[in-house]
């Protein structure tokens, strides 16, 4: 089955990437993780801890309101994860609480074709108020246990993978981005064709398209139901390279992997976001190793104006060259 998302004239020139981690869509992508009867390897320990932070039957409940609505395998309603794409997710419950009852019945009829729809779904679908303030209250609750204990790890990977193909745009143009998308196998200039569980066509006409990264996805990329909605298109964001040790050995042993890697980064001078980019972490994350190594008397760092820069002493670069200079060496 094929997603074929189809570029007018002017979508190109409209394709952007969302600001950030939407957590909504990482709610719901986690919900699929917990449900699955065979969860990623990667996300075999979140889901081990996820599952003993569950205290009691109130939470364990949301929970199941999650997975109900939003199930591992299958649709589930376009109105879970709201457009525009937001990295705030305050803002995306309050967007999800105002959703018309209209709306919400249509989507949970795409969603749930043939008429099932679950029981206690039917009355939101009638908009009731209390069913919608009860829907939002148990994604609260499965977002403080499922994704919130990892929200930084999460936001890391997401900038990671954002960082690195804006990066290609700039260098290749968004052509070579669209191309090399995870569940990518056609791309001609106008239509991008995506590995799918249905077989889907969305015509962009003009609105452009709106590019997701999500630590939770896997497999195929996911697009919403409705074609009249904002385009959006979540995709596993790729996870920073795990580089080789070799010849690193010791110096891992020593300062660990990121700082150790921090110090080849830094043979070439690097403000703190370059730096954060290179190793694929939060620019807090990578002033922190930097710091570290500072005190080490590792790295130096020097300010213009408001931006950073670090660089190798020559003590590291003693160090760095006395164990093989680069991970891949």
């Amino acid at each position: 089955m094929v997603l074929r998302m189809v570029f007018g004239p002017r979508d190109l020139e409209r394709t952007r990437f969302a600001a950030g981690a939407d957590p909504l869509w990482e709610l719901v992508l986690a919900g699929h993780q917990l449900g699955s009867r065979q969860p990623a390897a990667r996300y075999r320990s979140w889901r081990a801890k996820a599952i003993r932070r569950i205290a009691d039957a109130d939470e364990q409940a949301a929970v199941d309101r999650l997975t109900t609505i939003a199930p591992p395998r299958g649709d589930f309603p376009d109105f879970l994860t709201p457009a525009p794409a937001t990295t705030d997710f305050d803002a995306g419950c309050a967007a999800l609480a105002c959703t018309p009852g209209t709306r919400l019945r249509a989507d949970l009829e795409r969603a749930f074709p043939g008429g099932r729809v679950p029981t206690w779904l039917r009355s939101l679908g009638d908009g009731e108020a209390d069913q919608v303030r009860r829907l939002v209250g148990s994604l609260r609750t499965a977002y403080r246990l499922l994704v919130a204990p990892v929200r930084q790890r999460v936001d890391e990977v997401v900038s990671g993978d954002r960082a690195a193909r804006l990066q290609t745009v700039s260098r290749q143009g968004i052509g070579r981005v669209l191309s090399t998308l995870p569940g990518v196998c056609g791309w001609d200039g106008t239509t991008l064709a995506l590995q799918y569980p249905h077989r889907r066509t969305v015509d962009l006409g003009g609105r452009g398209l709106v590019l997701v990264p999500s630590a939770f996805c896997t497999g195929a990329p996911v697009s919403l139901i409705d074609p009249e909605l904002p385009p959006v298109l979540v995709y596993p964001a790729s996870l920073p390279p795990v580089r080789s040790a070799r010849g690193l050995a010791p110096l891992v042993a020593l300062v660990g992997r990121t700082r150790a890697e921090c110090l080849v980064a830094l043979r070439d001078s690097r403000t703190t976001t370059g730096l954060a980019r290179d190793l694929g972490v939060s620019v807090g994350t990578a002033s922190k190793h930097a710091a570290v190594l500072r005190g080490s008397g590792l790295v130096s760092t020097t300010r213009s104006g408001a931006t950073a820069w670090h660089g190798l002493t020559e003590l590291g670069r003693s160090v760095l060259a006395g164990v093989g200079g680069h991970p891949e060496a």
